[in-house]
């Protein structure tokens, strides 16, 4: 089983509304019994399996997990991980679960990996496409797919700055004006104004993005809470803003992934 990666629209941490487009880095998880004592590799795979031999009194359970998107790079990677695992189970045992998003953003919670739970990062990375979410409420509000051909390039540089919540909490309102550009349609205007935000407030470079914009991208931004700083542009035009990109550290060129 896997699941996706993604950039963000919109952070959902200042309004508890986020959006996020789901890009083709992949997480990959099988699932298998082991005999002996099972070891983890990470606090999230441990609650998850603690979650299903609870609940579902299953026999312990060994985990190889493969990914493609770097951790603690602001491409969803942890939710990547928890949905991967958890359709890996469910597939396995043959379990109904009625929402994989939904549960990976609670048992992300409670491993501690997520502040909000990070819903809609679970949601893109099961269905694809680009989706808007309410956190608090852990409620699916729609999911898009869209007809551009797109180049999205992404900047690793640096590392991921403390996240200052109760800073972000208070530009709520801004946070919500993005959020109705977005679900309006207006995304890559939104994603923009969102990674501007962010850099702001998380104290990145603003000025890498706002050059991007300048040479042509359509969007840019940064990933989540970062360090990853993202450009999305027309197909074949991804080569030029990578060049650019790669002044400042290394750089991949990915695609989205469309419903």
């Amino acid at each position: 089983m896997y699941a996706y990666g993604g950039i963000s629209i919109v952070n959902a941490i200042p309004a508890w509304l986020g959006s996020v487009m789901a890009i083709d880095l992949k997480t990959f998880a099988n699932i298998d019994t082991c005999r002996n004592i099972c070891r983890y590799p990470s606090k999230l795979i441990e609650t998850i399996a603690d979650y299903f031999k609870e609940r579902y009194s299953l026999p312990p359970l060994k985990m190889d997990i493969y990914s493609e998107i770097p951790p603690s790079s602001g491409l969803k990677s942890s939710s990547a991980v928890a949905v991967a695992v958890i359709k890996a189970i469910v597939n396995k045992f043959d379990i109904y679960e009625p929402s994989i998003p939904r549960l990976a953003a609670e048992l992300s919670k409670i491993a501690g990996v997520s502040i909000t739970g990070a819903f809609d990062d679970a949601t893109a990375a099961y269905y694809g496409g680009i989706v808007f979410t309410d956190n608090l409420n852990m409620s699916l509000l729609k999911v898009i797919d869209f007809k551009e051909d797109l180049d999205i390039v992404l900047l690793f540089k640096g590392v991921r700055k403390n996240i200052k919540v109760d800073e972000l909490r208070r530009s709520s309102y801004l946070f919500r004006y993005i959020f109705e550009l977005a679900y309006t349609g207006d995304i890559y205007r939104a994603m923009t104004m969102n990674g501007l935000a962010i850099a702001k407030l998380l104290e990145y470079d603003e000025n890498i993005i706002r050059k991007a914009i300048e040479i042509g991208a359509l969007a840019s931004g940064i990933s989540g809470n970062g360090p990853t700083i993202f450009a999305v542009c027309r197909e074949g035009d991804g080569d030029y803003i990578a060049d650019y990109f790669s002044l400042y550290g290394p750089v991949k060129i990915v695609k989205p992934i469309r419903l």
